[in-house]
């Protein structure tokens, strides 16, 4: 048989040794067909369930109310935005300078009288207040009432250790030097001459500031439940609950006209529940609310939104309907109305704007306090609106407060 015999003659091979046929050709597109189809019918269905989370969140379906809109103001944070140089630092510009009394009052005034605020939170710091053992200096704490008084403008005041703005912790140097040093993530709160000299302190401030007819409301320390991480001499030091319970007490005795005092909380997501501690040491919970925070994503900056976040984000709403069943009331202490930045806040100009806060970031601002259901809310940033008016000619953010305090 010759060989083309021999292959003419040969059974046929197998189909599946032949390779492939059109039709399981046909079965795998098929396949791997459904299989992105059921990748992308999942995906959608997450991205819809997050979406759905986030439109029905509190910022999305709670009514709108009607809080009092009011402004903060730290005289520190004044000096620095238009005394200090950063190249010099504070020792340029020192607290005990003559007629720095008059120049912070004159320039809480000028807040005042720009934005018609009817309300404004101050602090008093215990290193202003008590600068040597048992010597109370209420010089600046005076003219800065003065100013809301002629004003016509209420007053939020907070005492104790913690107050607004860097470095968080105002405790006498000399105070210092008596505890021989406090370490890293120490409850300070519990060194016994420091807790007494703050509520010795407290109880001065209380009696002094409360024959001022503009104080209507008090503040116990400045989010005291918040480890603070501020510079090399501030790191991670606690206050207790009991030492805030006291406060509130002090407060409450050297008070005969019987003010609230409220508490505050810096809370950054729904799993921290310490709110629940400011709500039940005080009269009203307040909070501190900073929408939008600045991140990077596979190295680019964002900003996040993240009173977006659906059910990760704080429900203030709820903490202010839980507030009001016990009889208490919700405040917003401090509302976010300056840029966040990562960088010297001297360096945002109108023609160098930061992409962390603009004009319609700061218009939703003020429709997430409207809709957490806070009685008070105090916006955070005046000093850098009068900075952004008188050094850069730009009145925009004046302006937009203004027209949040007229509604």
């Amino acid at each position: 048989m010759t060989t083309t015999e021999a292959a003419a003659s040969s059974p046929s091979r197998p189909a599946a040794a032949r390779g492939p046929g059109p039709n399981l050709h046909r079965r795998a597109v098929l396949g791997f067909s459904a299989l992105g189809a059921g990748a992308a019918v999942a995906l959608g269905a997450v991205a819809f369930m997050a979406w759905l989370f986030i439109r029905l969140s509190w910022p999305h379906v709670e009514p709108e109310g009607a809080p009092l809109f009011g402004v903060s103001f730290s005289c520190n944070q004044m000096e620095y935005l238009e005394l200090e140089d950063p190249t010099l630092g504070r020792e340029a510009v020192p607290d005990d300078r003559p007629g720095r009394a008059e120049w912070c009052a004159a320039r809480f005034s000028a807040l005042l009288e720009a934005t018609g605020a009817p309300t404004a939170r101050l602090s008093a710091e215990w290193s202003e207040i008590e600068p040597e053992p048992g010597r109370y200096d209420f010089t600046l704490l005076d003219a800065l009432l003065g100013a809301a008084e002629r004003n016509g403008t209420k007053v939020l005041l907070t005492v104790g250790m913690k107050a607004q703005r860097h470095p968080e912790f105002y405790i006498p140097g000399w105070m210092l030097e008596r505890t021989g040093g406090l370490e890293g993530g120490q409850v300070i709160s519990d060194v016994p001459e420091l807790r007494a000299g703050a509520l010795a302190m407290a109880a001065a401030v209380v009696r002094h500031a409360g024959t001022s007819p503009a104080v209507d409301a008090w503040g116990a320390d400045n989010e005291p439940f918040v480890v603070s991480s501020r510079g090399e001499h501030w790191e991670d030091w606690r206050l207790g609950r009991d030492y805030i319970d006291a406060l509130v007490a002090t407060i409450r005795a050297n008070d005969p006209r019987g003010r609230p005092v409220s508490v505050n909380h810096g809370q950054h997501f729904v799993m921290d529940r310490r709110w629940r501690w400011a709500l039940d040491a005080g009269d009203a919970l307040a909070a501190s609310i900073y929408p939008f925070r600045n991140d990077s994503i596979l190295g680019r900056p964002v900003v996040l939104p993240i009173l977006e976040i659906g059910p990760l984000a704080p429900n203030y709403a709820h903490q202010a309907r839980t507030a009001r069943a016990q009889g208490k009331e919700f405040w917003i202490t401090e509302l976010q109305a300056e840029p966040w930045t990562d960088f010297d806040v001297h360096l945002v100009t109108p023609a160098n704007p930061s992409r962390n806060l603009d004009h319609r970031k700061l218009e939703r601002n003020f429709e997430y306090a409207r809709r957490s259901g806070a009685a008070r809310v105090y916006l955070w940033g005046g000093e850098w609106w009068l900075y952004q008016r008188d050094r850069h000619g730009d009145g925009s953010w004046i302006e937009q407060a203004r027209a949040v305090m007229r509604d």
